[in-house]
């Protein structure tokens, strides 16, 4: 009982600040998951603030994804990696700086492989959809999946297991992602939450 009692408490305190954050940009419920992604980017390449969502805008657009998350009649939720979590992944991947697009084009050079002779689109297609769930979770879906060891399955059919308020992915050589501010945003067709680093659907 008292590690529900906490994981509801912290759960709601976080639900708050969320809530306190869409009230001061006026209110995005009514926008879809790609419109509050991109206007947390404000529809710009990079701009140094290393928590808003420059560099996901950047892959969604690329990978062709945009639209599957702009569409109304859909129910996602979406486990969005801020520009620090990218940042963190390109070091983990041998980046040595902290810019926003030298973190996004030494992702980029990555997935090119090391000849270059590999197609990236794909294989970032699947890194991102192992960030959507085709349903609507909630914080408090979060902690339930978690009370009953759930694990969540993915649009890239990979499973994720959410354990406390982190995310444990099928890359155990890298740190977990977590959830980070703000949380529990309500879009047209979903629920965006924060995390702090970049799910990885494979054994790097």
């Amino acid at each position: 009982m008292r590690y529900l009692s906490t994981l509801l408490s912290s759960a709601l305190l976080l639900s708050s600040a969320a809530f306190a954050n869409i009230a001061e940009a006026g209110g995005t419920s009514n926008l879809t998951i790609t419109e509050i992604v991109s206007q947390s980017a404000g529809n710009t390449e990079f701009d140094g603030n290393k928590f808003d969502y420059d560099i996901l805008l950047k892959a969604v657009l690329t990978a062709g994804l945009a639209d599957a998350l702009d569409d109304p009649d859909s129910n996602l939720t979406l486990f969005a990696p801020n520009d620090r979590g990218f940042i963190l992944l390109a070091r983990d991947l041998g980046y040595t700086g902290y810019d926003e697009e030298e973190a996004w084009l030494a992702i980029v050079d990555f997935l090119d492989g090391p000849d270059d002779d590999v197609d990236p689109i794909p294989f970032l297609q699947s890194i991102l959809l192992y960030h959507v769930v085709p349903k609507r979770i909630s914080v408090f879906g979060f902690i339930r999946a978690v009370l009953r060891g759930s694990d969540i399955t993915t649009l890239n059919g990979e499973t994720v297991d959410p354990f406390f308020f982190g995310l444990v992915d099928k890359a155990p050589n890298l740190r977990n992602p977590r959830l980070s501010f703000p949380i529990n945003v309500f879009a047209r067709n979903g629920i965006i939450h924060t995390i702090n680093r970049v799910l990885i659907p494979v054994d790097l």
